[in-house]
């Protein structure tokens, strides 16, 4: 009866743990969000927009930092931060019948979804 007690009192403790983590989670969701919908266009830094899973953002992250580039990375998968994106991009003509393809990047005055890293590099180093 004992190790009943035990087990039921260590479940409760790891269930609330997890709602703990969520409620952070969530609150900074909302936090990153926020300050997405705060940002302005910004010629001194390039926008991407896109999801950390995604192979073509990974590369893209990866390769404006070894070019020295300062990036601003926006992750779509933040409800918040999916709304900004959405009031941002829509009537761009970025979209197609299957969404956006992600990357999406907003450098000196242009909006590109899943341009080739040396293109940003070029625009962003010419504008």
């Amino acid at each position: 009866m004992n190790r009943m007690v035990g087990l039921l009192v260590l479940l409760g403790v790891l269930g609330g743990g997890v709602h703990v983590y969520k409620r952070y989670d969530a609150v900074k969701q909302q936090e990153q969000a926020a300050a997405a919908a705060r940002v302005l266009p910004d010629r001194s830094v390039i926008d991407v927009y896109g999801r950390p899973g995604c192979a073509y953002t990974s590369r893209m992250l990866t390769e404006l930092e070894q070019a020295g580039v300062p990036i601003r990375f926006h992750n779509i998968d933040y409800p918040h931060t999916q709304a900004a994106f959405q009031e941002r991009f829509s009537g761009s003509g970025l979209a197609t019948s299957r969404g956006y393809a992600l990357p999406v990047i907003a450098v000196a005055g242009q909006e590109l979804a899943r341009p080739q890293p040396s293109s940003v590099v070029y625009a962003y180093r010419h504008r």
